[in-house]
């Protein structure tokens, strides 16, 4: 078996204890990032790029998975594509990095009251200009998901 080399072994013992990793934020402002995500949500089933502008980051990466990679421009322009769509988070849990947070969970899709798609989901989001920006979406289809629709 080879061994980790020892600078790379440091470096994973220092992220995992770091102390400002989950330190609790003040209730303001864990409501503000709450509803940072719901317009986010809103943007999203209304179609509105406009709107999904406002909340995104300049350097937005979206990362899908159906295995598309795009930008906040791109992003923009596809966002008109989830005109009606429904989505639902459950399963939260976040980390706490200074003013960076990585939101996870389970995200279900659907559309005219059939469910589209289920995703295991990784969201970022850091505190700049005074606001909380979506910088980050990441997905990966469940395995239950896969197997309910194996037609």
């Amino acid at each position: 078996m080879k061994k980790a080399p020892v600078p790379l072994l440091f470096l994973f013992l220092l992220s995992i204890t770091l102390p400002g990793q989950n330190n609790p934020l003040p209730e303001s402002i864990i409501k503000e990032l709450d509803a940072a995500e719901k317009e986010m949500i809103n943007a999203i089933s209304n179609g509105d790029s406009t709107a999904f502008k406002r909340i995104a980051g300049y350097d937005y990466v979206d990362i899908n998975a159906n295995g598309n990679i795009m930008n906040l421009q791109q992003t923009l322009s596809d966002i008109s594509n989830f005109k009606g769509l429904t989505i639902r988070f459950s399963d939260q849990a976040q980390r706490i990095y200074g003013s960076f947070v990585l939101r996870t969970g389970r995200a279900n899709f659907s559309s005219g009251g059939k469910e589209i798609g289920e995703v295991f989901y990784t969201q970022g989001w850091v505190y700049r200009n005074k606001k909380w920006e979506f910088v980050h979406w990441q997905g990966t289809v469940t395995k239950e998901f896969l197997q309910k629709n194996k037609n």
